[in-house]
């Protein structure tokens, strides 16, 4: 069910995901279990009826799992959830095991509604922002805070999208395929 506040559409969608089967609540509702997990949204991307969101979650042990989410606004002004790609246990080294900065992202709504985010693995090269470039030549850059970037456009998004890596002299450190 929708709800007016963008971010309380994600909370609902998510306690409701993230318990098990059997202990199923209404939307908005917390049983013990989710009373003793934490939700935060550290980073937000907004455009008109749009917003993109990179919320973590704590698992039931106590885990760091971090969530790309994305909710549009309907006619009546309530916000719907759209989708979610998560990336795993924060803190380990989520994605592929390499040995050079990367950006392990998941994204969605394609090619008119695009939205991706996630974790860059910065291996000492201190990266400061990720750009993104599309097949069809769109580009849209965010800077890297707390190891995590976040990507929303208006922009037609066409496969393959690379990410290319860059530090804070705008150096190119190291480009490679997201996404398609």
């Amino acid at each position: 069910m929708a709800h007016q506040e963008p971010k309380q559409e994600i909370i609902n969608k998510l306690t409701r995901l993230l318990l098990p089967s059997i202990q199923k609540i209404p939307a908005g509702t917390m049983s013990e279990e989710g009373k003793n997990r934490t939700l935060r949204f550290v980073k937000e991307r907004r455009l008109p009826g749009r917003r993109a969101y990179i919320v973590i979650v704590e698992d039931r042990h106590g885990n760091e799992v971090h969530f790309t989410c994305y909710v549009e606004q309907d006619s009546n002004g309530n916000w719907q959830f759209r989708g979610a790609e998560g990336d795993g246990i924060m803190g380990g080294n989520p994605g592929p095991v390499v040995e050079r900065a990367w950006a392990n992202l998941g994204g969605g709504g394609m090619p008119d509604h695009f939205y991706a985010g996630g974790f860059v693995a910065n291996h000492g090269q201190n990266v400061a922002c990720v750009r993104l470039v599309t097949k069809n030549g769109t580009v849209i850059e965010d800077s890297v805070d707390d190891n995590m970037v976040l990507f929303l456009t208006d922009q037609r998004v066409e496969l393959p999208v690379e990410a290319e890596l860059y530090d804070q002299e705008n150096q190119l450190l190291y480009r490679h395929k997201v996404l398609g």
